[in-house]
């Protein structure tokens, strides 16, 4: 699998293949990423889009000195979801995951693991989503993403100070409410007698 760099330099060179699997590796990163942004899913889609089609189009003015294509992509895509939702007055309001129902175990523990690790990934998300925007990307750019601390305050054009706030405060939130997470860990049998 080539290194991210590889490909940039093959699609400054116009290679199709390159640009197609640079494409692959990051659209649903990126859109992931938008979707942390806002929760206009087509908005997200479009600026995903307009960043791949300008690299495309602009292939030959890219810079080949570029120590990270990752950091790059994400840095386009929030530029372009802030340019859109600016210009079309979207809100920055995140849904919240609604919680499916747990139903139909019938004594299958394959399915009672899967579910039960379903409603814990859903909890964990809802209560990450529940934080203030910027916190909740921050958190999200640092550990998920594995962007350094320095990166994001580059990404979202605030200094570094205000990163680590930021994450601080966010760290602080969840470890306030880890006790809403509890029950998630309990075994699946005695979740079910709870609800």
């Amino acid at each position: 699998m080539p290194a991210d760099q590889e490909l940039w330099l093959a699609i400054r060179n116009g290679d199709e293949k390159a640009y197609a699997t640079l494409f692959e590796r990051y659209h649903r990163v990126l859109y992931n990423y938008g979707c942390k942004l806002t929760k206009d899913t087509d908005l997200i889609e479009d600026a995903v889009q307009d960043v791949f089609i300008d690299i495309w189009r602009l292939r030959n003015n890219l810079t080949a000195e570029i120590t990270s294509v990752k950091f790059y992509l994400f840095r386009a895509v929030r530029r372009r979801i802030q340019g859109l939702v600016g210009r079309l007055g979207a809100t920055d309001e995140l849904d919240l995951l609604s919680e499916k129902t747990l139903t139909d175990y019938n004594d299958d523990p394959a399915l009672i693991a899967r579910e039960s690790a379903d409603l814990l990934s859903k909890r964990i998300h809802t209560l990450i989503t529940s934080l203030p925007p910027r916190q909740m990307e921050v958190l999200t750019l640092r550990y998920f993403d594995d962007f350094s601390v320095h990166e994001i305050a580059i990404l979202m054009e605030i200094n570094e100070k205000s990163v680590r706030n930021l994450l601080f405060k966010a760290i602080s939130s969840l470890r306030e409410r880890r006790d809403w997470l509890i029950i998630s860990l309990l075994p699946p049998v005695f979740v079910l007698g709870l609800f």
